[in-house]
């Protein structure tokens, strides 16, 4: 989520918990592309410790459980690392592990503002399935594998839909080796839709898993967290992607 997505409200208020409390928590709601999620801002700055990111539970659950844990960190004891920890979440253990600094820009927007995006650390909490098993044990409950994304390790597929999801690429793309430059993420049925400069008709639409969308451009990676109902262009391959509500009239006059 960019700094440009943010407010001067939101802004002010940061600045004024950290000031009084040492850390706030900000919290985002689940959307139609991404889980709920919540992270802490201050721990760095105020306590020397890495900032904490959860995923995937209730917003008031994360809210409470970051702040326990920044309570813990207060005192004085920093959180390890890669070990079960019994106190954070009642009668359930979770683990601490570094987040990839490759995956912070990605959800740390109001962080990387606050630290004026100079680098800092932070650990993502994870939590178990109803068997007690962590994400990256075999035998962990697919189910909840979307709730909370791997950010402790480089993600070469960012997406919160299965990898072998359907989405709709046109021809030319695949085929002639043009360039992504147009996608939408449609409201109605939630598919993506992969286009070039070209106009199109459905006779060049190609059904492909969107991990092979990916691995042809691993810059739509980038569109990981754009909801239904959006669209995004951009003028080549490598320029910034622009984000609008799509124009039902203009797609259906393209299909």
């Amino acid at each position: 989520m960019s700094h440009e997505e943010h407010n001067t409200q939101a802004e002010i208020n940061i600045k004024n918990d950290v000031e009084k409390h040492g850390w706030t928590v900000c919290l985002f709601e689940a959307d139609t592309a991404t889980p709920s999620f919540a992270y802490t801002i201050g721990l760095w700055k105020n306590f020397n410790h890495p900032e904490l990111i959860a995923f995937g539970l209730p917003l008031d659950t994360m809210h409470a459980v970051l702040n326990d844990a920044g309570d813990i960190i207060k005192a004085g004891n920093p959180l390890e690392t890669a070990v079960d920890n019994f106190e954070i979440l009642e009668r359930h253990p979770v683990q601490f592990r570094p987040v990839d600094a490759d995956n912070i820009p990605d959800y740390f927007g109001y962080a990387q503002w606050f630290y004026n995006y100079e680098a800092f650390p932070a650990l993502q909490l994870f939590w178990t399935d109803k068997s007690g098993k962590f994400p990256w044990e075999p035998e962990f409950d697919e189910s909840y594998q979307l709730d909370q994304p791997r950010l402790d390790q480089k993600l070469d597929f960012k997406f919160f839909e299965p990898r072998n999801v359907a989405t709709f690429v046109a021809r030319q793309i695949f085929k002639e080796g043009k360039p992504i430059l147009r996608v939408y993420h449609d409201d109605d049925d939630g598919s993506w839709q992969f286009l070039s400069e070209d106009d199109v008709t459905s006779e060049d639409a190609m059904i492909v898993c969107l991990e092979e969308v990916v691995k042809r451009d691993p810059s739509v990676n980038q569109l990981f967290n754009m909801p239904t109902g959006q669209m995004a262009t951009r003028e080549f391959v490598g320029a910034k992607w622009v984000r609008d509500a799509i124009d039902e009239i203009g797609q259906q006059d393209e299909s």
